[in-house]
């Protein structure tokens, strides 16, 4: 017991200035770390759309209806986050995607949220230079053209086992660091969703100067998750995590949350599985 306060209150000292909601620590039965960092449109932590991102909004609604616990959010880099699952540390994120790896080390909800296929994103001014529908294969193949990706990072199944067999030399732990090496030309593309590329370069002042291009390779649709260890605690969480998902994801209010910040044309893509694959996949 004396252990068990020890870890609270050193926790407590840790997390310093981190965002909580929900009961007092006195009436909360444990303690989530909701790990987080800046990515908008999914997660936003500062400005004037803080907390607007739709990872936080998702993340609102499951807080809400675990009031037994005490949640936790911490800004950290997502390497930090992942590792401190691994770790089995009392840590979880929303936005993970499912992967055979993952499994093996935590425990992973329904689908909260959806990623629409990924795409090569260009510099607009060099447009001229990526003509056609793109094979990512070609592009990592070729030694005079340079890209990045983030650590331990899973962007869909196809594009993971391109970048295992040609593994860029370049990676980053923020995806601010990728769009400003990107629009600065320190790199000729990266691999992104065209939503969380257009509106860094938005915030960084340089609204409209990316393109985004379909590959040959990558149409999948994927979905994010909430990950927690594989211990325990873990499957208590993601178990109780699932009962609330089930109940609010078929409602307006959460679809509309999902859909948030996409175009038009991507809420139409959005409907279409809405119903169909993303209340249904496991």
């Amino acid at each position: 017991m004396p252990s068990r306060i020890f870890r609270r209150l050193a926790c407590g000292l840790i997390l310093g200035t981190a965002l909580s909601s929900g009961p007092s620590a006195t009436l909360a039965a444990d303690q989530i770390v909701w790990g987080k960092y800046n990515v908008p449109p999914y997660m936003i932590r500062t400005g004037e759309f803080a907390h607007q991102g739709i990872f936080d909004l998702t993340l609102d609604i499951i807080k809400k209806e675990l009031p037994q616990y005490q949640h936790v959010e911490l800004e950290a880099p997502f390497p930090r986050i992942n590792s401190e699952i691994r770790k089995a540390s009392h840590w979880c994120y929303n936005g993970m995607l499912k992967t055979p790896e993952r499994e093996k080390v935590g425990y992973l909800s329904l689908p909260t949220s959806i990623f629409l296929p990924l795409r090569i994103i260009v510099r607009r001014d060099r447009l001229d230079e990526f003509k056609g529908k793109l094979s990512l294969q070609a592009l990592l193949k070729n030694p005079r053209l340079t890209t990045s990706v983030m650590r331990d990072r899973s962007y869909s199944p196809t594009v993971d086992k391109l970048l295992a067999a040609y593994p860029p030399r370049e990676n980053y732990s923020e995806q601010v660091e990728s769009i400003g090496m990107l629009l600065a030309g320190r790199i000729d593309y990266m691999v992104e969703l065209p939503l969380l590329a257009f509106e860094q370069a938005r915030v960084m002042g340089q609204a409209g100067a990316l393109v985004a291009l379909p590959m040959q390779e990558a149409s999948e649709v994927v979905f994010n998750r909430v990950m927690c260890p594989r211990n325990e605690w873990g499957r208590q969480v993601v178990e109780q995590v699932n009962k609330v998902l089930r109940a609010k994801r078929p409602l307006p209010a959460y679809r509309a949350i999902v859909e948030k910040w996409h175009d038009p044309e991507s809420v139409a893509e959005i409907d279409k599985i809405y119903d169909k694959v993303f209340l249904k996949i496991p």
